[in-house]
């Protein structure tokens, strides 16, 4: 039976949270068993990983499966896993995360009956250190349509959050005819597959839906701030390959150029806030960042353009030695309050 929906896993050193995942896969509809594909990818993993996967692609073959690579990175495994989804959507979920398996369920009685090149949606994420979980929403008026990009920019407040790695699903072939192939041996590439292959869309689905659950809270995790920080040259990394397709924009559909834009700034208010405010050396990095700025705005005028006063504003932020905690608690709302209002950066309206 052809297949409707495909799902990515990459792999490495999950052992301990990946049958919690797969488990979450398993639906009590036979159909629609037949109709997923899970695909975990192992990425050189050390631990015992693909013996958790083994069990499942032995129970239930005609779902699950394994890919074997060498080490490459999150990146990597996803490249990886494209070239073996036979799926007419796939999603990617990370090993470490988790489905509700009734939001799936009704997934994939919609991608039954609809046609669309991409989707994104709500999603919720579950604070280990809290026991808590949150709903991350986006909100549009008509669920039951299409939209296109500049439609969606002119919602970005109500539907940013699903424009995350944990929101976006793709339309196979959309996204494979695009060929696009994601930094490899790096972290946060995660930035890059919902932002390139999305700017490319003109049928967009918007689910009210939270299928996906995604785990916070380790600070082992590549969001931890220590992580953040001793991983600065992915964050480059990750930055230089998305600057190369300024060059492309030209060729991109209405609101693509806007939508690839607006995320590139988003990414460097990321990276202005780990290294100036979440630092607790409130010293530590500001030569750094100078000097990033600077090569920004000789690799991009443009996005540089989109940034500076962002830039200005975590700098004053840095030599108050405002913590992060009390950034994200009091001053995060008065800064959203300037760039709605106040039009702190160009790219708002």
């Amino acid at each position: 039976m052809d297949k409707i929906l495909s799902i990515i896993i990459p792999t490495y050193n999950a052992e301990k949270f990946l049958d919690k995942g797969l488990t979450s896969f398993l639906m009590d509809d036979p159909k629609k068993m037949d109709r997923l594909e899970v695909i975990v990818v192992n990425d050189g993993t050390k631990d015992g990983s693909v013996a958790v996967a083994q069990k499942y692609a032995d129970r239930y073959p005609q779902t699950f499966s394994i890919v074997n690579k060498e080490n490459g990175g999150h990146g990597s495994a996803i490249n990886e896993g494209v070239r073996h989804i036979t799926g007419k959507y796939f999603k990617v979920i990370d090993a470490d995360d988790w489905v509700d398996t009734a939001a799936l369920e009704r997934l994939m009685e919609l991608l039954e009956k609809e046609e669309f090149e991409a989707m994104i949606s709500s999603y919720t994420t579950y604070d280990i250190s809290k026991d808590e979980y949150e709903s991350r929403k986006v909100h549009v008026e008509d669920y039951d349509r299409l939209y296109t990009l500049p439609e969606l920019m002119e919602r970005w407040d109500d539907i940013y959050l699903g424009l995350s790695f944990h929101g976006v699903l793709y339309q196979t072939q959309f996204y494979k005819k695009q060929n696009y192939q994601l930094v490899e041996h790096a972290f946060y590439e995660d930035q890059e597959y919902a932002t390139v292959p999305l700017s490319w869309a003109t049928k967009i689905r918007v689910l009210d839906d939270e299928m996906y659950i995604y785990r916070i809270g380790d600070v082992n995790q590549s969001v931890s701030t220590e992580s953040q920080l001793r991983r600065l040259p992915d964050f480059e990394k990750v930055l230089w390959k998305m600057l190369e397709f300024e060059s492309r924009l030209d060729e991109l559909p209405p609101g693509g150029a806007e939508h690839w834009a607006r995320k590139l700034s988003k990414y460097m208010s990321d990276i202005y806030q780990i290294t100036l405010v979440k630092n607790p050396d409130k010293k530590d990095k500001r030569k750094y960042i100078k000097d990033l700025n600077r090569r920004l705005r000789e690799k991009s005028p443009y996005i540089y353009d989109c940034v500076k006063n962002k830039y200005r504003v975590f700098i004053i932020l840095n030599r108050l030695h405002m913590s992060d905690e009390v950034y994200n608690k009091q001053f995060a709302d008065c800064l959203e309050f300037a760039r709605k209002h106040l039009h702190v950066n160009k790219l708002y309206k």
